[in-house]
C-alpha cells in the first residue's frame, strides 16, 4: 500500500504518482483536502483533469461531490466508481471485492460504472460507535505538513464525528447526520503514536465542535499534561468549537497542556442573521468565549461569513465591526458558499443525492451584483483588520518573525484571491 500526498510531498512528481497508480490494484483519490470537513472545497476541475491520467477502471473517488451528484462525478472524471458517505468501511468492502474479484452489487454505499451504466447501491448502515482502527501513519511524512498558525511536522485526529448542532449552512452529510464518539484510549493511543513514534509537534483535533464533549477535552488535555508534552517537545495544538462551550476551568487545563489555538465559528455580527442560522448562540455568549480564551492566553481565530438570506451592506458593516471588537487573533471572512448536504443548500435546491444532475461549480443566494459586493467587502474586511497598526504591532512584538511571515503569506492568498 502507497499514499502519495502531491500538495505535500516536495520529493514526489505527477508522474511517479501515475506510475504508482498504473501499478496499482486499486487507485483511492479524493476529491476534497480532508474529508472529514463541513466546507469542502467546490473546486473540482484540478482533479478531474488528473483523473483523466489515472486508470479508470481501477479509480474509486471519496468526498463530498461524488457524495451528492455520484452521477455526474463518475462522467466527469471517468472513474469506475465514487464513494458516497464515509469512506473508510466502505473502501475496505471495495478493496475486498476487487481481491475476490464479486460483484459490486453487493458493495453498500457506491455508484459505479457497469457496461456504460450507472449503478447506485444503497447505503450501509452506520454504526452508532465511531470505532477506526489507528491510522497507517508510517505512509506518511509529518515534515511535509505544517499549519501556519501553530507550526510544522503537522497532523490532524478527530475525537468525534457530526455535531450536535444543526446551523443552517454547515454540510453534516459526510457523517450519517449522527454525533458519534470515538473511545477516549483509541484516542489517547493516536496521540502517543503521533508525538512519539512520528514527531508530530503540532496538532489539529478537527472535530466540528471539540469542547461541546467537555469529559473528552478534559481528558485530553489531562493526558498532555501528564505526558509533558507541551516541555518536553514544545508540542503544541488546536482545535475548533463553539463560543459558549469554554468554561475558565477548561481554557485554563486547555492552556497547561499545551492549546496554542481555539477556532471560534461566529459567522455573523448582526443578531437577526446569527439567529437566522440556527447556530443557537448570541453575540453576548460569543464575546463571553472568546473573551475568557484570550484571558487564559489562548490565541484565538474567529470565521466571519458575508452573503446569508437578508443580509445588505449594512449587515457586512456591523460584522466587521463586531470582528474589530471581538479583536482575534486572527479572523476569516468569506462569502457565503452552501454546500450540498447543507440545510440551506437543501432549502433552495432540493434534497440529495442529486444523482444524475450536473456537479455545479458554484451555488449562490445571491444575484451577480451582490456577489460582486460580497467579494469586494471581504477583500475589505481583511484589510481593515489586518493592516490596523495595533494589530501589526502586536504581532511584530511577538518575537517569532518566521511564524509572522508564514501568517503574512496565507493574510494575502485571501486578499489576492
Amino acid at each position: 500500500m502507497k499514499l502519495a500526498d502531491l500538495s505535500a510531498d516536495p520529493m514526489l512528481s505527477e508522474a511517479e504518482v501515475i506510475d504508482i497508480a498504473n501499478l496499482s490494484q486499486l487507485v483511492i483519490l479524493t476529491t476534497n483536502p480532508f474529508i472529514d470537513w463541513q466546507c469542502p472545497s467546490y473546486e473540482i476541475d484540478v482533479i478531474i483533469n488528473f483523473c483523466q491520467k489515472l486508470p479508470p477502471e481501477r479509480l474509486v473517488l471519496t468526498g463530498n461531490h461524488g457524495t451528492h451528484y455520484p452521477g455526474d462525478t463518475i462522467k466527469k472524471s471517468g472513474a469506475k466508481m465514487v464513494v458516497r458517505g464515509e469512506p473508510e468501511s466502505i473502501v475496505l468492502s471495495i478493496a475486498k471485492a476487487v481481491i475476490d474479484q464479486s460483484s459490486l452489487e453487493n458493495v453498500d454505499g457506491i455508484s459505479y460504472q457497469d457496461n456504460g451504466k450507472i449503478k447506485h447501491n444503497k447505503m450501509p448502515q452506520v454504526e452508532s460507535r465511531l470505532t477506526l482502527p489507528k491510522p497507517a501513519y508510517d505512509l506518511v511524512d509529518l515534515n511535509n505538513y505544517r499549519y501556519e498558525l501553530i507550526g510544522n511536522n503537522f497532523a490532524l485526529i478527530e475525537t468525534t464525528r457530526g455535531c450536535p448542532y444543526t446551523c443552517s449552512f454547515c454540510n453534516l452529510s459526510m457523517f450519517a447526520k449522527s454525533y458519534r464518539k470515538r473511545p477516549i484510549q483509541h484516542i489517547l493511543d493516536e496521540i502517543d503514536e503521533l508525538v512519539e513514534n512520528h514527531g508530530c509537534r503540532s496538532l489539529y483535533i478537527c472535530d466540528l465542535e471539540f469542547a461541546v464533549n467537555a469529559k473528552m477535552a478534559t481528558m485530553v488535555s489531562e493526558h498532555l499534561i501528564e505526558r509533558n508534552y507541551a516541555e518536553k517537545y514544545a508540542f503544541r495544538w488546536t482545535c475548533q468549537t463553539r463560543a459558549d462551550s469554554v468554561t475558565p476551568a477548561l481554557l485554563e487545563l486547555l492552556k497547561k497542556s499545551g492549546c496554542e489555538l481555539i477556532h471560534f465559528g461566529v459567522e455573523s455580527g448582526n443578531g437577526d442573521i446569527l439567529s437566522a442560522t440556527n447556530k443557537r448562540i448570541d453575540k453576548d455568549g460569543i464575546r463571553k468565549g472568546i473573551f475568557a480564551a484570550q484571558k487564559a492566553g489562548i490565541k484565538t481565530a474567529a470565521f466571519f461569513m458575508f452573503g446569508f438570506p437578508g443580509e445588505n451592506i449594512n449587515t457586512y458593516q456591523e460584522t466587521l465591526r463586531f470582528a474589530l471588537e471581538l479583536d482575534p487573533t486572527y479572523a476569516s471572512f468569506h462569502p457565503l458558499l452552501a454546500f450540498p448536504g447543507s440545510p440551506l443548500y437543501t432549502k433552495e435546491f432540493g434534497e440529495g443525492p442529486y444523482w444524475d444532475e450536473p456537479l455545479p461549480l458554484y451555488k449562490f443566494y445571491f444575484s451577480q451584483q451582490q456577489e460582486n459586493e460580497v467579494n469586494k467587502f471581504v477583500k475589505k474586511a481583511y484589510k481593515k483588520f489586518y493592516l490596523r497598526p495595533r494589530y501589526i504591532w502586536k504581532q511584530l512584538n511577538h518575537g517569532n518573525m518566521r511564524h509572522y511571515k508564514m501568517q503574512f503569506n496565507l493574510f494575502r492568498s485571501f486578499v489576492n484571491k
